[in-house]
């Protein structure tokens, strides 16, 4: 039985004016890439849209450029080879012994592409190594294979300068079918005026598998970030994903409350809370949290993972403190009106390894303003060995609501942590500054992973 495949369009472009801060150098292909070198399709099946080439505010010299299936198959493994000289027309590359070698191969930055779908690709190249003169890129390899593409719709989009060499695409993707939706991969480009990729990247920054349409806990969408190399020059963004509709899904009851946002003394941003576990099997997972303005517009998101398992009808906290855009423009920060956190299921799911709860002693707690750090010993007082131990720290208000959390890890010295060893740890918490810290007291929590 054949597959039916229904085809939506990949690439959506909205045309977005960014000021360049930094000035990189900006390269163009000396030759387009000879089709006659995709073996397995005819040359209109797959082929690459457009090629080009920058040094970074870093010095990191890279190719970029779009790779399109305009046929009427599934393609994956989708392989390219890269090939750099110098102005004598002589090879930069190099092999992992020093001898010279024609090309590189890389792979499209989504591995599955359905017809009428696009996927950027990225060759990094460090210029000590040899100053580039021109760059070639052509299709190498391919497979076929099958999918069921999801029905995604994004909203809410921006694309940040962050003064540094980084642009920072930001947005919410939605769910608009009826079937759960699994990502499989997302990435994201800026475009020149003719909508050729002039810098592109991948990320992990979203939720993996979203619920259907109209979910009540809005599971149904998943803010996201994208950040990559400023190219320099005016820009437009495209948004590129493979995702399938599933049934699938293991949709573990799991709840997940916001108690704080703040930020420290050092301009970091701070999304607290707590994860309850309303199933009877004990629980890893991880979190992505969002940060909006007033009218939707996605500033920010990123995720952590929960720092130790969540038991069965219990609660663990959890605190995302990665954010890269507002922690750098306080404009963008001081823009922030709402926030949200969820829990991505495909992340959700029994531990390997089975864990113990440990004791703290000798716990002291330094007090320098709203920067606290908590130090003390952990004893292996179970009969296992060890693999490692979490301590997390949380620091509570006197209505017993989460205001912040901080968490370390204890390696072994050797292999395990050995029955009755001791360890110490040390926790350090940033408040906000904006808070009174003599109301706030501060209790530690210890698990440890059997090896």
């Amino acid at each position: 039985m054949k597959l039916k495949i229904t085809v939506f369009a990949l690439v959506l472009v909205l045309v977005t004016s960014v000021q360049a801060c930094v000035k990189p150098t900006i390269m163009t292909s000396t030759s387009q890439p000879p089709l006659a070198n995709t073996p397995v399709n005819s040359p209109r099946e797959l082929f690459i849209a457009s090629t080009s080439a920058f040094i970074d505010a870093f010095g990191v010299y890279h190719i970029v450029g779009q790779v399109d299936n305009n046929g009427s198959t599934v393609l994956n493994s989708i392989q390219l080879t890269v090939e750099i000289k110098d102005a004598a027309g002589n090879s930069l590359l190099k092999d992992e012994n020093g001898n010279s070698m024609p090309g590189e191969n890389i792979y499209s930055l989504l591995y599955t592409l359905a017809p009428g779908v696009s996927s950027p690709f990225d060759y990094t190249y460090d210029t000590t190594k040899g100053t580039p003169a021109s760059f070639n890129v052509k299709i190498t390899s391919q497979a076929t294979g099958e999918t069921n593409r999801a029905t995604l719709i994004e909203e809410n989009i921006q694309v940040v300068d962050d003064g540094s060499g980084w642009f920072y695409l930001t947005g919410k993707l939605i769910n608009s079918g009826s079937q759960w939706a699994h990502i499989n991969g997302l990435a994201g480009a800026v475009l020149d005026d003719s909508n050729s990729v002039l810098s592109a990247s991948r990320t992990d920054t979203y939720t993996t598998e979203l619920a259907p349409a109209g979910d009540a806990l809005g599971r149904d969408r998943t803010p996201f970030e994208i950040k990559f190399p400023n190219p320099g020059g005016s820009t437009q963004w495209a948004l590129y994903w493979d995702a399938v509709a599933t049934d699938n899904v293991t949709d573990y009851p799991m709840e997940v409350k916001i108690t704080n946002y703040y930020f420290d003394r050092d301009g970091s941003a701070h999304l607290v809370g707590w994860i309850t576990n309303n199933s009877d099997q004990l629980l890893d997972s991880l979190v992505i949290g969002g940060l909006y303005t007033a009218d939707g517009t996605v500033l920010d998101s990123s995720y952590a993972f929960v720092p130790v398992p969540v038991k069965p009808a219990a609660e663990t906290p959890f605190s995302i403190s990665s954010f890269g855009i507002v922690e750098n423009k306080f404009d963008q920060a001081s823009l922030v009106s709402t926030y949200t956190a969820q829990l991505d299921p495909w992340r959700t799911a029994p531990p390997a390894y089975e864990f113990i709860d440990l004791s703290a002693s000798g716990e002291t707690v330094l007090k320098d303003g709203v920067t606290w750090t908590v130090s003390g010993s952990v004893i292996n007082s179970s009969d296992k060995n060890l693999s490692g131990a979490t301590v997390v720290v949380m620091v509570k208000d006197t209505q017993n609501k989460l205001v912040a959390m901080e968490y370390t890890s204890i390696n072994p010295a050797g292999d395990v942590i050995a029955p009755n060893e001791t360890n110490t740890y040390s926790v350090t918490v940033h408040l906000d500054p904006a808070a009174d810290p003599t109301l706030f007291t501060a209790t530690t929590l210890v698990v440890g992973a059997v090896k």
